[in-house]
């Protein structure tokens, strides 16, 4: 005959069964903490962030000659635009142009002078001849008419004494008239017919006189209207010259020599003061600008590697310590290697070699010229943590 023996369940005491859970608990804590400090160790690790200065362009403003400053316009920290005045300055040599400018101008003046003499001599002379050729004009046409007119009449008298002879022909054949009046008309018509002859080639004559002097009428009419035309032409010349001096005289005693911004910014220093004698480019304002988007990184030879064009990484202003959502494009990594200075480095009394690199804001974000910036990257995930980590080429600190 056999035996069963039934086990039965040993009721352990609460004590007991606390402390085992309170190890499972420790057990399982111990779990989570891990990744969290893996991701801790990676998230601020300075391999993965790296300094940089928002970079400004400044404007050094100086005379372009040497000159005496005579007012400064504006004062540090005073915000300008483009066109505004700087400086008022009084150049050295202003006496020295404004003499050479009364010279040229009288120069000017006097040649002018002189050119209007000889049109008014010229156009005296040409005035003369006009008149003198329309007198010869009118005389060659007044006897032109006379010489047809008399050459009218001629004709006249000898076709009256043709007809008188032809009527008395019939009466001296019936002997009605005597011979010796028949005869006393032939001579005079036979004169008359000489005259009358004559006037043809003296008529084409006074006709050809007549002609060449109306052509040298219109000739001496159209230098005449030439002439003219340059006198009026001289006159406009020195009106404008005298108009021009005006209005340099008028620049000279208003505005003489200024200075003008040729950007928006903010007057960051002012390094002379008026009644100072300025040499030819010497800075007298430095404008920069209020804000900027342009960010100059100090990447660090073993950072190389973890940074390429394109890449979009943090921004955190030093001062703050905190994020300010700010993202920067890396546009362009300088391949020059120089030392610098590294907020990170473990001997500061060192510098680290490393590159520039340029980045640009993103959005409508603006930093401060100047102004000290963090740029990390972006946060990666527990795997790539991981991998990070234990990769033995980036040490930890």
């Amino acid at each position: 005959m056999k035996r069963r023996y039934q086990r039965r369940k040993i009721k352990l005491p609460f004590r007991v069964r606390l402390k085992r859970l309170w190890r499972g608990v420790v057990i399982l804590l111990v779990l989570v903490l891990i990744p969290c400090l893996l991701w801790m160790q990676t998230r601020n690790s300075p391999i993965y962030r790296f300094t940089g200065v928002a970079e400004g362009e400044s404007e050094t403003v100086g005379a372009t000659s040497a000159a005496r400053i005579t007012a400064i316009e504006v004062e540090p920290g005073q915000r300008v635009s483009a066109g505004d005045v700087l400086v008022r300055l009084d150049p050295a040599d202003r006496a020295v142009d404004l003499a050479l400018h009364e010279a040229r101008i009288a120069n000017y003046t006097r040649g002018i002078s002189r050119y209007d003499q000889d049109l008014e001599r010229l156009m005296h002379t040409l005035m003369e001849n006009e008149r003198r050729y329309r007198e010869a004009a009118n005389k060659a046409r007044v006897e032109l008419e006379s010489e047809k007119l008399r050459q009218a009449r001629d004709e006249a008298e000898l076709a009256g004494f043709k007809a008188e002879a032809e009527r008395l022909q019939p009466l001296v054949a019936k002997r009605l008239v005597s011979e010796i009046e028949l005869m006393s008309l032939r001579p005079k018509i036979e004169a008359l017919e000489q005259v009358v002859g004559q006037y043809k080639p003296l008529l084409e004559a006074l006709e050809q006189r007549y002609r060449q002097s109306l052509e040298q009428l219109n000739e001496a009419q159209e230098a005449l209207l030439e002439q003219r035309e340059k006198q009026q032409g001289a006159r406009q010349a020195e009106e404008a010259l005298k108009e021009a001096d005006e209005a340099f005289r008028q620049a000279a005693a208003s505005d003489p020599y200024v200075l003008r911004a040729t950007r928006d910014g903010v007057v960051s220093r002012v390094q002379r003061y008026a009644g100072d004698v300025v040499a030819s480019g010497e800075p007298i304002v430095r404008l920069t600008p209020g804000r900027t988007r342009l960010i100059t990184g100090y990447l660090a030879a073993h950072q190389a590697e973890m940074v390429k064009e394109g890449d979009r990484l943090c921004v955190e202003r030093i001062a703050s310590r905190q994020c300010c959502g700010l993202t920067a494009v890396v546009e362009g990594i300088e391949p020059e290697v120089m030392d610098m200075l590294e907020p990170f480095n473990p001997a500061p009394r060192f510098s680290v070699r490393g590159r520039r690199i340029r980045l640009q804001l993103e959005g409508e974000g603006e930093l401060v010229p100047g102004e000290s910036v963090i740029l990390r990257q972006q946060q990666a995930g527990l795997v790539e943590t991981a991998r990070r980590l234990f990769r033995s080429d980036i040490p930890l600190r």
